[in-house]
């Protein structure tokens, strides 16, 4: 229970709980303002060229070509230099990352603007939009534990849980594989940073009361210095790609 604390102190002296209030009143000043507006929250989907997850969106429309939406993201990274490889040398083996120091989850929250080219006529017409956005992405990683075969005094081999450390662990045969996600989980830290995307976005049954959305465009990432994901390669401060998004979503009726 001290440790914990003593976390819950580190993480307030760190300053990151004002990010997380940043991204907290954010969510709730956009809602707020989107009372007046007819809402439509959506689930869905991710993909991006970093990784996979899930996503959310609270978007509302109004009588005018600008459109509003909040965006929330939780996603996988995936650092391009990572290849899994397998220890054949041993029995039921799984796979791992060599080099690799941290796993990541991406949390992001952004807000963007919508510039609507087609508008609703009926129940058929599929609505285009151009979206552009800015927001905070948050880098939450855990350091990877690896599983290594000793050998014992009576001449069978053990497995032993370590953290990874790249100036001890050079061999690749001595990894049996990952060890379990639970170990390390109190070494969690974070790293904030800023992203901006733009793409367009395809909604159709809007007048329905559960309409579909899809979006697609491309994504640009900054952290300072990188996110610590990879030992032995370089671990760029800027990350860009493409992303797939697909939504389910409710409409909400004006108040």
């Amino acid at each position: 229970m001290c440790y914990g604390f003593s976390k819950l102190i580190l993480f307030l002296q760190s300053g990151m709980h004002k990010l997380f209030l940043s991204i907290l009143f954010l969510l709730i000043g956009f809602i707020s303002k989107s009372q007046s507006s007819e809402r439509t929250f959506y689930g869905g989907a991710l993909y991006k060229s970093s990784g996979l997850g899930i996503c959310f969106q609270n978007k509302f429309d109004t009588k005018k070509e600008i459109g509003k939406q909040f965006d929330l993201e939780l996603s996988t990274y995936h650092h391009p230099q990572e290849t899994k490889t397998f220890n054949t040398e041993v029995n039921n083996p799984s796979g791992f990352v060599f080099g690799k120091l941290n796993k990541v989850l991406l949390v992001k929250s952004q807000y963007a603007f919508r510039y609507k080219i087609s508008q609703f006529s009926d129940a058929q017409r599929v609505g285009i939009d151009l979206i552009c956005g800015a927001g905070v992405s948050l880098g939450i990683f855990k350091p990877v534990y690896i599983n290594l075969i000793y050998p014992d005094p009576s001449g069978y081999e053990v497995i032993v849980s370590e953290k990874y450390d790249p100036t001890k662990h050079t061999d690749k045969t001595k990894i049996a594989g990952y060890a379990d996600e639970r170990v390390g989980l109190n070494e969690i830290n974070y790293k904030a940073g800023i992203t901006v995307s733009a793409g367009v976005g395809f909604t159709w049954g809007y007048f329905t009361s559960y309409p579909k959305h899809l979006e697609t465009g491309f994504y640009i990432e900054y952290f300072n210095k990188g996110l610590p994901v990879m030992a032995l390669t370089k671990n760029k401060s800027i990350q860009n790609g493409i992303f797939l998004k697909l939504f389910l979503g409710k409409k909400v009726a004006k108040n």
